[in-house]
């Protein structure tokens, strides 16, 4: 699965995953809602943009359009579940996460990599001690 840089666009991703769907899958609504087993209707209203998938059909939604989930997740506002999780574990993660995140807002994916490496060796020095 490629990745797609959707900062860069302004195509709503209901948009995206109608035009996957007809262009790319060749696949009807009927097809793809049943592939996805939801109702049609259902998929009509997230191509729309009137609903947002669950946590389990989003993960559906990625497998059978081919799309990497954070493109998904960026598309929808939804964050992992881990996000929520380690902003909320004490009073230290959820006053310095938010705080974290407006600083790392523009990072380049390379700056990202470099972080997430300089957080890996921090944990494994705190485990090392």
């Amino acid at each position: 699965m490629a990745r797609q840089d959707r900062s860069k666009e302004k195509q709503p991703i209901g948009d995206i995953l109608r035009a996957r769907r007809v262009e790319v899958l060749k696949k009807g609504l009927r097809e793809m809602a049943g592939i996805l087993t939801i109702a049609p209707a259902h998929l009509t209203d997230i191509e729309k943009g009137r609903r947002t998938p669950s946590q389990d059909l989003l993960m559906r939604i990625c497998k059978a359009y081919g799309i990497p989930e954070a493109d998904l997740r960026s598309g929808w506002s939804r964050a992992d579940v881990v996000v929520a999780e380690v902003a909320t574990q004490d009073s230290v993660t959820a006053e310095k996460v938010p705080e974290f995140l407006r600083t790392a807002r523009k990072l380049s994916p390379k700056q990202w990599d470099d972080l997430i490496e300089q957080a890996r060796r921090m944990q494994s020095r705190k485990q090392e001690k």
